[in-house]
């Protein structure tokens, strides 16, 4: 992992994010949802198929998951 990489002489502040944590969550890109393509992360549209970035779009789809789940769990309860 680049993890070692990472050195609080080279100007991180020592109060900021770990090293590991650069490593985890500071990659700039990511990849359509439509085509796969690779992209900037702030990218508003896919440069490959002109898919639509929304910002809000990774935390509704979490919140869509919890909540589905949540339900199903609600529903098993009131069957058993």
């Amino acid at each position: 992992m680049a993890g070692d990489d990472w050195d609080l002489g080279e100007g991180l502040d020592p109060e900021g994010p770990s090293g590991a944590d650069l490593d985890r969550f500071g990659d700039e890109l990511m990849r359509c949802k439509r085509c796969g393509a690779q992209m900037y992360d702030q990218a508003s549209v896919c440069p490959e198929c002109g898919e639509i970035v929304e910002e809000g779009e990774k935390t509704l789809s979490v919140w869509v998951i919890l909540g589905v789940l949540g339900l199903i769990v609600l529903m098993l309860g009131f069957v058993l």
